[in-house]
């Protein structure tokens, strides 16, 4: 078995250890559909002010989405730091 084929064998091109990766295959519905309406928007013929205003809106409304993301982890994070120390 090569050791690409044992999924505990350690990655070359990794830069976090194997417990600290994400799965990366798993997408979120709503995730993709965020993106699809921001491209969809941005995709339509022309650049109407009405098109520009649900762009902004739209990529505004995912910047939020993603900054609750992090903040999430940041806090998940820093509990669990505070709880090994």
């Amino acid at each position: 078995m090569s050791p690409k084929e044992r999924p505990d064998a350690p990655d070359p091109h990794a830069t976090l250890p194997a417990e600290e990766r994400g799965t990366g295959s798993l997408d979120n519905p709503n995730d993709t559909a965020r993106w699809l309406a921001l491209a969809d928007t941005a995709l339509s013929r022309g650049a109407s002010d009405d098109a520009v205003a649900e762009t902004e809106r739209l990529a505004r409304k995912e910047q939020a989405a993603i900054k609750r993301r992090i903040r999430r982890t940041a806090e998940k994070v820093k509990s669990h730091s505070k709880s090994k120390q």
